[in-house]
């Protein structure tokens, strides 16, 4: 970012901050669920179980803990203040910009905040604060967070549906077909799949869950913690799923009905069920939806996510006729999106842009203007502060990051294996 990107926009911040972060937005909400693996390894996970909120009990503190604690305290607070009157700032310019782009009007710099969030630069928090707080021997409790096998069981018990059993040579092989029937390319998809999946997939793969190692070789036991319902090569959370089985529910079931046409009898009857199945599931969602008065869009298709109906719809992602074809589309709808904005030949890391951070938010951070500023003008504070991907970079600078991220991660042996999947079925 150049010197005159990181000017100060207000007298609090006459020294320009850095420190940006990313990844969960509230530009696009689905962000502020879903956790990227791409900077995670194998090696560091731990087995998976269910994450846990810890308790802790304050136990008060000393008087020479006191005094070693203020200046670290006071240091804490003015940072605080000074941080809250920035977020504060960017979430007015967002509300700028969205007035602006419903006038459809240019965006122009002063709309946007043109430093980084400030950071912490006073004392190290003292080691009595961390000895005040001790475990509560109670036992701690259960996220709700589901796993694939909750997914499963749902889908099985509220549809009779369960997905077709596959290899991850058939599954890529499905995907790549499909997304070459739209013209996505095998860089664009591979490079998506690369990034979100660390290049070892596969195409059951949720959130935090490592089910194979860096070899591809599956592991005895899965290991890491869900981190969200992200799920499968695009990692698409299970509102995402839901929108698209309400939104082209009928399509999908059309189309396996025109594939029954060209099977054998019990293909046929396989794939006429599953038509069947998709039809029911999109009815649910819209009446589940009516249950949510009040919330926004993206609201009521996340607590319905949240149902065991939303869990039978995501297990949709880990059938080889429909999940493959599900996340092309939902790649394909970007790409569209993109090219009516005049984009017209998206790169493997702007598809991967929008689809983090979802496609409105991806090709305003192209833009342009907004390819220079600060990563914190796209995001929440909360989800820009989760995850320390970005750090003193630009819109410009991400992209470009994501772009070295997917070169690196498309030698791994999954992505090897899904660009041959693409040679195999275009040969």
């Amino acid at each position: 970012m150049n010197s005159a990107t990181c000017q100060s926009y207000a007298p609090l911040f006459a020294i320009a901050f850095f420190g940006a972060t990313l990844i969960a937005g509230d530009a696009d909400p689905a962000l502020a669920e879903k956790s990227s693996d791409t900077f995670s390894t194998v090696k560091s996970a731990k087995p998976a179980r269910r994450p846990v909120a810890l308790r802790g009990t304050v136990v008060p503190l000393s008087a020479s803990c006191e005094a070693t604690a203020k200046p670290y305290k006071n240091a804490r607070a003015a940072y605080q203040a000074e941080a809250a009157q920035y977020w504060a700032e960017i979430t007015r310019k967002k509300k700028i910009r969205r007035a602006r782009k419903a006038k459809k009007l240019a965006l122009r710099r002063a709309d946007y905040v043109l430093v980084h969030p400030p950071e912490y630069k006073g004392p190290a928090r003292p080691k009595c604060l961390n000895e005040a707080t001790k475990k509560d021997p109670k036992p701690p409790t259960k996220s709700t967070l589901p796993l694939v096998s909750d997914f499963r069981s749902a889908a099985r018990k509220l549809y009779g549906f369960q997905p077709r059993r596959t290899n991850e040579w058939e599954y890529k092989r499905i995907f790549a077909r499909e997304a070459l029937a739209v013209g996505l390319t095998p860089r664009q998809v591979v490079g998506v799949y690369a990034l979100e999946t660390g290049g070892i997939g596969p195409f059951y793969r949720q959130s935090g869950i490592f089910p194979v190692d860096n070899t591809c070789k599956p592991l005895k036991k899965n290991r890491g913690r869900p981190a969200s319902t992200a799920l499968s090569y695009a990692q698409l959370l299970a509102a995402n799923t839901s929108i698209m089985a309400r939104e082209n529910g009928a399509a999908f079931a059309e189309r396996l009905e025109a594939q029954a046409n060209r099977a054998s009898a019990t293909r046929a009857r396989d794939l006429r069920n599953k038509a069947r199945i998709i039809r029911k599931m999109a009815r649910d969602i819209g009446a589940g939806l009516k249950r949510y008065k009040g919330k926004s869009n993206w609201g009521k298709y996340r607590s319905f996510a949240k149902t065991q109906r939303g869990y039978a719809v995501h297990a949709l992602l880990l059938d080889p006729d429909i999940g493959p074809w599900l996340q092309v589309h939902k790649l394909k709808k970007i790409v569209d999106g993109a090219k009516t904005r005049g984009f017209r030949n998206v790169s493997a890391a702007q598809l991967e842009l929008m689809n983090l951070a979802g496609p409105g938010t991806g090709l305003e951070m192209m833009t342009k203007i907004g390819a220079q500023m600060p990563t914190a003008n796209f995001f929440s504070r909360g989800g820009h502060d989760r995850n320390p991907v970005v750090k003193n970079r630009s819109a410009r600078g991400l992209l470009n990051k994501l772009a070295e991220r997917i070169s690196a991660q498309m030698g791994k042996c999954g992505s090897k294996e899904f660009l041959a999947a693409f040679r195999d079925v275009s040969g």
